[in-house]
């Protein structure tokens, strides 16, 4: 490690090794834990090397300035509103850029599920390789600073559990960024599946198809099937109709409309159809869902 004497407005907390195997004991977070973490603001002469990695996946996201990671042989810069999540047991070094030091967040992450969280963050398609846009958040920011409170004040279970259960939220800013900050950022960060899925729900009362959907995002039905499809785990339109049959839900539940009314409403002009798309995703027919709960409400 190389690095000034010290940051202005650094902070640094260190898990004792004792709070660490108490982690690994409880169940709800065995699997994925904070074992360091802290905040180093314009971090001039940052510099580390481990030549033979770590047991820990180290997370480093810069919130300002620029810095660089190189990782088996492999250099990256890391530029403002960039994550990198170095894996567990792999040789590297990071450190500021000289002329514009970094601001960095960061955090050493522990449990049996380290890779499969360096794997959510860091699998993004058409990211250059050793980082991850995903721009700046306030709340994503305060949830950091939330989990550093509650460690200062000590290691008793019920800290231990309140800062690393909001651990996954935190991690999920990185995954999804969209769902974090301004609608102005959300709508800059969107890629052609969540703008898609925007059209869906704009579109819930019309009768879509592949190509319509594709269209509105600009790709080839055959290309954006298969992006959609990785991106989500399902096919379009089998996700549309997940988003009618939500909405039909609703509508069942709270409104006055009969469930050929339903139907229409959601752009399904077959009655039968919509009773067996219903009862496909919700297992029941949706009379019996609209009578189930009317007498709920009662």
């Amino acid at each position: 490690m190389r690095k000034s004497r010290g940051f202005d407005g650094e902070l640094i907390i260190e898990i004792p090794k004792v709070a660490a195997t108490h982690c690994e004991q409880l169940p709800l977070i065995s699997q994925l834990f904070i074992a360091r973490l802290g905040y180093y603001p314009k971090a001039l002469h940052h510099y580390y090397q481990r030549p033979s990695g770590t047991s820990q996946a180290i997370l480093l996201y810069c919130s300002d300035g620029q810095g660089w990671v190189e990782l088996t042989g492999n250099i990256a810069q890391v530029h403002t509103g960039e994550i990198v999540i170095l894996p567990t047991d792999v040789p590297h070094s990071y450190g500021a850029d000289p002329k514009n030091p970094w601001s960095i967040y960061w955090m050493h992450l522990a449990g049996s599920h380290c890779d499969e969280a360096v794997a959510a963050v860091m699998n993004r398609d058409g990211e250059p390789a050793g980082a991850v846009r995903v721009g700046f958040s306030e709340e994503r920011n305060a949830l950091f600073t939330h989990m550093a409170n509650t460690l200062l004040k000590g290691y008793s279970a019920s800290n231990l559990l309140h800062a690393n259960l909001a651990l996954p939220h935190y991690l999920s800013s990185f995954i999804a960024p969209e769902h974090f900050g301004s609608q102005a950022q959300a709508e800059a960060m969107a890629g052609p599946t969540e703008k898609a899925i925007r059209h869906m729900q704009e579109n819930l009362s019309n009768s879509l198809t592949l190509d319509n959907i594709a269209r509105s995002v600009n790709l080839s039905a055959s290309f954006f099937s298969r992006k959609f499809k990785k991106d989500t785990g399902y096919a379009p339109i089998e996700y549309f109709n997940y988003l009618r049959i939500q909405k039909a839900c609703h509508l069942l539940h709270f409104g006055t409309m009969r469930v050929n009314e339903v139907a229409s409403a959601i752009g399904i002009d077959d009655p039968f159809y919509f009773s067996r798309l219903f009862k496909q995703q919700m297992g029941i027919s949706p009379a019996h869902y609209k009578r189930d709960q009317g007498v709920k409400r009662q």
